[in-house]
This record gives C-alpha cells, structure tokens and sequence, in this order.
C-alpha cells in the first residue's frame, strides 16, 4: 500500500473542521503518506489495524482518521474523535 485516496464522506468532513484541524489532517496525511512509500512508518502516527480491512492514525490526541483498503490504496473514510470512530465502526459492522 503506497497510494492515499479520500472518500466524498472523509471530503465533507473534513471541509467541517476548523482551518487549523484541516491543516494539520492534511499535513498529517501528507507525512503518512511520504513514510508509507519509505516502507517505515513512525510510532508517531499510532497506525493501527482496528479490524478486517480497517485501519486508523492518529492526527492529535482527539482526532482519528479512520481507512480501509482497496486494493493497493489506502482510503480515508472518516475523520473524529474516538466516538465518531466507535460509531462508523459499528455501523459498518451492521451493513
């Protein structure tokens, strides 16, 4: 996995937070991306498989992107704080 891709839902969300938070999940986002393709991630980001083919990173201590993968790509599906995360998850698991 080497590519990063935003679903419209991840799009609409993040255009909801504040300028500040958008800046940081982008350059979040961006740093990720850059360590992915070096083929070491740092602890820094606390990338974690979460379950099936969901994983998630942290951007600050409340704020949580949440991707899945599709084929070689990783998609951001959600961004939020623990809750939100809890939530997608367990509406995903009821689909």
């Amino acid at each position: 996995m080497k590519r990063l891709a935003a679903s419209k839902h991840f799009q609409k969300q993040l255009k909801k937070l504040p300028r500040k938070d958008q800046e940081k999940a982008l350059h979040v986002l961006k740093e990720f991306l850059e360590s992915l393709k070096a083929g070491t991630i740092a602890q820094g980001f606390g990338f974690k498989k979460l379950n099936g083919d969901k994983y998630e990173i942290r951007v600050d201590i409340r704020k949580r992107i949440v991707m899945k993968t599709d084929g070689g790509t990783l998609v951001c599906h959600v961004i939020g704080d623990h809750d939100e995360v809890k939530r997608y998850l367990r509406s995903y698991r009821n689909k």
